[in-house]
């Protein structure tokens, strides 16, 4: 764990991390979000503690980059195992809320995913708490 924030590139000590890759991956956020997101972490992260994979992360400007293991960047992509398939549907319902000018293809509808996130609020919570400079554009 760095600071308050889970960045390692294993399971156990990169949830954070995991999550939020997924979100890019979803296209729950853009690149230059997830730039935003890394200077956020590194601004409420010791220098010491701040891991080299993140700083790499700068200098990524694709999407694909990012979610390809390389041993230049991060070794291997992290789980979030807050992730299961009712949140990853409810995750797809704030994709929906979120980007409503360019949605992913997906296997459901709004109207399912939308309902999933219903039962599911933790989602946009954990979302808001990683992202909290992304609350006005979701107002």
């Amino acid at each position: 764990m760095t600071g308050q924030f889970k960045v390692g590139v294993d399971d156990d000590t990169g949830a954070d991390l995991g999550f939020v890759l997924s979100c890019l991956a979803l296209g729950m956020i853009s690149m230059e979000e997830l730039h935003q997101w890394v200077h956020h972490v590194i601004d409420q992260t010791p220098a010491a503690d701040v891991p080299p994979h993140l700083v790499a992360l700068l200098s990524l400007q694709r999407p694909t980059s990012v979610l390809m293991p390389a041993e230049t960047v991060m070794p291997r992509v992290p789980h979030d195992p807050f992730i299961t398939d009712d949140r990853f549907d409810a995750m797809l319902g704030l994709q929906f809320f979120l980007r409503k000018d360019k949605t992913q293809a997906v296997d459901i509808t709004q109207a399912e995913a939308e309902a999933a996130l219903r039962r599911n609020p933790e989602v946009a919570d954990r979302f808001f708490d990683l992202f909290p400079f992304l609350m006005e554009k979701a107002a």
